[in-house]
């Protein structure tokens, strides 16, 4: 009984000290920087994975920092600038650049996944809207472990 008793009183102390204010927050395990956008230009490619549209496509680059000892994977990105968001990678093939959608980006225990041009990136398909310089575009990654993260990539 005693020990009962003292076990809940210790998960009581628990969440008072997790929530207690004052506390300095956790940073958390997964973060998002250096998040920019842009009207896509055209590559032979466009068309086969999501399509070209009148309205146009775009990107967006963002770097994934995973602090976790747990490796991660991107599996999931949403915008309201666009009707649909796929995860995508730019390849070589026999010297043409290809694009191809991918199921999921991973990124490493400790490390991080850099999109950039050329590589690894979040293709916007009918833009709801005109993406110009200095406008900014949310963008929702949903991450197998870590959840939905939000960021704006400001359009260069």
């Amino acid at each position: 009984m005693r020990m009962r008793t003292a076990v809940t009183i210790l998960a009581a102390l628990g969440a008072v000290l997790v929530d207690a204010p004052g506390l300095p927050a956790q940073e958390p395990r997964v973060r998002l920087e250096n998040a920019w956008a842009r009207r896509a230009p055209m590559m032979a490619g466009d068309g086969q994975a999501g399509g070209k549209t009148e309205r146009g496509n775009g990107a967006v680059y963002v770097t994934v920092v995973n602090r976790g000892k747990a490796a991660d994977s991107v599996v999931a990105a949403a915008t309201d600038a666009a009707d649909k968001v796929e995860l995508h990678e730019t390849y070589n093939m026999s010297g043409m650049m290809m694009m191809r959608p991918l199921p999921k980006f991973d990124v490493p225990a400790g490390g991080k996944l850099e999109m950039k041009p050329g590589s690894y990136h979040l293709m916007l398909f009918g833009l709801r809207r005109d993406l110009e310089p200095g406008d900014t575009v949310k963008v929702t990654l949903t991450l197998e472990k870590a959840g939905a993260l939000s960021v704006d990539a400001r359009v260069r």
